[in-house]
């Protein structure tokens, strides 16, 4: 019984230890993770991948616990292969599934989607509101104003 247990323990739903707040993240490592690692599909809409600054492709996502995402990401789900058949560790991906959520969330509130902003999180700077701009531009979607 000790034994199948043992065989058993990785394959639990949630990560032990994973937190549903962003902030518990190092966000700023998450955004170098995401940026270097992940931006290639989730830049583009690759393999249908939600596009970070398209708040429509993540709406459905939000609503979902963020250790889900987080195994979803580390797992595989849908046509996203486990952490992107990348060479990521489990902080890495945690790291930057927060940094992408956090964002969305961002973004979702200052487009005035009636999504709450997180908790101590102010709304977008000029460089944040750039790179939805670039985005944006890049889909052929108009900007928020």
């Amino acid at each position: 019984m000790l034994v199948a247990h043992a065989f058993l323990a990785p394959c639990q739903a949630a990560p032990p230890g994973y937190e549903s707040d962003t902030r518990a993240y190092n966000l700023a490592h998450g955004r170098v993770v995401f940026t270097e690692h992940c931006l290639q599909c989730h830049g583009s809409g690759r393999k249908g991948a939600p596009v970070l600054g398209d708040t429509g492709d993540w709406d459905e996502r939000l609503e979902q616990p963020l250790d889900t995402l987080i195994e979803h990401a580390m797992l595989g789900h849908g046509r996203m292969p486990p952490r992107g058949e990348l060479d990521l560790n489990d902080q890495d991906v945690a790291a930057a599934v927060a940094y992408v959520v956090n964002r969305a969330r961002v973004i979702a509130a200052a487009e005035d989607r009636l999504m709450p902003v997180p908790a101590g999180e102010p709304a977008l700077d000029a460089s944040d509101y750039a790179i939805v701009q670039m985005f944006m531009l890049l889909l052929g979607k108009r900007t928020p104003q």
